[in-house]
């Protein structure tokens, strides 16, 4: 069902100034413009500026939990030449509502994510803190979606994503359009009302098509294609349907913020999930699939033997080859290829193969 997936409150810090007391009033002026403005989002997330001060963070994570209702995601990006990336595991593991990221552009970079982040992986940390961490490849970026995100502008404003796969699907085989211009321009307009009875700025809708469960991107792709998506015509598919978003931001007029991309988060599409089990999609298939047009390597589950360094230099190459950011969330599990691993808040995903 179509609908906002969610609405994010990116909040900027400035100098001493109270952040809790400003932000629980802000949040509080949004609660109730919400029913004035008829929109009812599937998620709410907080979005603040990266990491400054590392001794800052366990009390500003302590300060902000204890006032935000348990509903309220928030996330946090950390520059990685900065000691606080150490805490992130830490943080995720205390704070389950918080969602993390950091930025790479080189391979040193990235050796250090690796050993501060990923290889601190044992019996002792649960897993499921990765389905709330992204390795951001390129410079920071302003979105909607979690955890890949940061208010890098430190700047107030409003932003949304949508859940519209549906919509798409109608539009591709049904001739229905207008349902899905009514439904994007609908919800653009809810958030610029929301705007102006909460004073704060409008700065943009993320378009990208991502799924939830049987709202699937990868079933989209697969009546496109009339076969199992990783056959031939899954990049043009996807190319496709990353076209069709640029085409309706400009035949909208949108103001647009983030990747607006095709999105295929391996545990949180069904029939992807599916083609993970049965070894019909591969880790290697979707980073290629991140070439072309995708948004990124995205809640996969992968061996916790696996090379993580190489995938992530991979997906750095990604970068540099589009010239756009892309990002990474993986998740190492002690489980062989195949192998179900149940997430919180997602299920049961299984193990790629590599």
């Amino acid at each position: 069902m179509a609908q906002v997936r969610a609405l994010a409150l990116h909040t900027p810090l400035n100098g001493n100034e109270n952040v809790t007391e400003s932000i629980t009033k802000i949040v509080d002026k949004i609660s109730e413009c919400l029913s004035i403005c008829g929109m009812k989002p599937w998620t709410l997330r907080l979005i603040l500026p990266p990491a400054t001060d590392c001794r800052d963070l366990y009390r500003l994570s302590q300060d902000l939990f204890n006032v935000l209702d348990d509903d309220i995601m928030v996330g946090l990006g950390i520059e990685e030449h900065r000691e606080c990336i150490n805490s992130i595991v830490p943080l995720l593991t205390t704070y389950p509502k918080l969602y993390m990221s950091t930025r790479c552009d080189n391979d040193m970079c990235i050796e250090k994510v690796v050993d501060s982040v990923y290889l601190r992986r044992s019996i002792d940390i649960d897993y499921n803190v990765y389905t709330r961490f992204a390795l951001i490849f390129g410079t920071w970026i302003e979105t909607p979606y979690f955890p890949a995100t940061c208010n890098f502008s430190n700047v107030h404003g409003l932003s949304i994503s949508l859940m519209y796969v549906d919509l798409v699907e109608k539009a591709l085989f049904n001739n229905n359009v207008l349902e899905l211009f009514r439904f994007i321009e609908e919800s653009n307009g809810k958030a610029m009302c929301l705007s102006k009875c909460s004073d704060v700025p409008f700065i943009g809708v993320d378009l990208s098509l991502s799924p939830w469960m049987d709202e699937s991107v990868a079933g989209l792709i697969e009546k496109l294609i009339r076969n199992r998506i990783g056959h031939p015509g899954t990049i043009n598919a996807i190319y496709s349907l990353n076209k069709l978003i640029n085409r309706i931001i400009e035949r909208l007029k949108l103001r647009s913020i983030g990747f607006n991309e095709v999105m295929l988060p391996v545990a949180e599409d069904s029939i992807l999930n599916e083609r993970i089990k049965n070894s019909d999609i591969r880790l290697r298939d979707l980073i290629n699939y991140s070439l072309v047009c995708v948004a990124g390597l995205d809640m996969v589950a992968i061996p916790i033997n696996a090379n993580i360094y190489s995938i992530a230099i991979d997906m750095l190459t990604v970068h540099k080859i589009k010239r756009r950011n892309v990002a990474m969330r993986v998740i190492p599990v002690d489980q062989n290829p195949t192998a179900p691993v149940n997430l919180k808040m997602f299920g049961t995903t299984y193990v790629a193969m590599i």
